[in-house]
């Protein structure tokens, strides 16, 4: 049955003085293989979306550009928790769901002063809760939530499988349980976006936003984004031309008054890049496999229009890649 999504809940606590409201909703549960995702959404007061309701009562198509238009609205807190494989074994996955909350929780610009849960209460837990029994059916901050960790899961899901085409050799040389569960076992990653963030830092996420959108343009198939491993190192962006695997690393400027964005990509920059792509490669386990560093320049200039511009091969693996 389709209920209306709204702001009930919401309304009564900010009659209560409650000001940042956060919603919180889960993915994978009852998965077979892969990790559990976790998202929380705070949405500003005056939000409206005629469509947005329960991620399982949305048509996949649907459900996606929903996921886009909420990640890219710049009044929308959102950010997402993840716990692989191997800690849902070792402690349950209902553990690892409550986990993977608190993740996505801490993991915000901001915290929030109360949560909205879909379901049933969860301790210990960081924040005032109230929880709400098929919740994202009436709350549009657990609506939110829902449809950002179902798609969030999907896409992991989705592209860390698939071959580049249906006749090419397995891109990552692995099974897909195995992929998911090699990739997920050593990732864990949490982001936000926030109009609370500092300008410059606001520029980067509109120019990563940017970047992926023309690379999506350009052929590329974006994997990942935001990649951090536990050695320092990171990956902008994740992704795949054809049958070569990319790294990608985006620089941002309102101008060139200072030189060009891919000036800023020192040798200290390109050995942080070079050490996520080794981590990335390790997992994999195929030697053969062709990979490149790219980068992608963006201006946003007060006025007009945006200009990005790609470089391929930008610089080369900052230290050996040993098998």
């Amino acid at each position: 049955m389709y209920r209306r999504c709204g702001f009930r809940y919401e309304k009564k606590l900010r009659a209560a003085g409650v000001i940042r409201i956060a919603g919180i909703d889960e993915a994978g549960r009852g998965a077979l293989a892969g990790p559990v995702v976790a998202a929380a959404a705070v949405l500003p007061e005056k939000f409206r979306h005629r469509k947005l309701n329960d991620s399982k009562q949305l048509a996949p198509e649907l459900r996606e550009t929903i996921y886009d238009e909420l990640v890219s609205n710049t009044e929308i807190t959102w950010a997402v928790g993840i716990v692989d494989h191997i800690e849902i074994d070792r402690i349950n996955i209902l553990r690892a769901t409550h986990e993977a909350m608190r993740m996505a929780l801490a993991a915000l610009a901001m915290p929030p002063n109360h949560v909205l849960i879909d379901g049933l209460p969860v301790f210990p837990f960081p924040f005032p809760q109230t929880a709400i029994i098929d919740g994202d059916c009436y709350s549009l901050s657990i609506a939110a939530a829902s449809v950002i960790a179902k798609v969030t899961r999907d896409r992991m899901m989705r592209d860390f499988c698939a071959p580049p085409n249906s006749t090419s050799p397995d891109f990552m040389n692995l099974d897909p349980v195995r992929s998911i569960a090699a990739l997920s076992s050593r990732w864990r990653n949490r982001f936000s976006r926030s109009k609370e963030l500092p300008e410059h830092l606001r520029r980067g996420v509109r120019g990563e936003k940017l970047a992926c959108r023309f690379l999506r343009n350009h052929g590329y198939k974006i994997l990942y984004r935001n990649f951090r491993d536990p050695t320092g190192g990171e990956i902008d962006i994740v992704c795949r031309d054809r049958e070569t695997l990319v790294f990608v690393e985006v620089k941002t400027r309102g101008g060139e008054d200072f030189g060009r964005p891919i000036e800023a990509v020192n040798r200290q920059k390109q050995l942080r890049v070079s050490k996520g792509g080794l981590a990335w490669l390790r997992l994999l386990d195929n030697p053969d496999l062709d990979f490149r560093f790219d980068v992608v320049e963006v201006l946003l200039p007060d006025e007009g229009d945006p200009r990005l511009e790609l470089i391929q091969n930008a610089f080369e693996l900052a230290q050996p890649y040993i098998y």
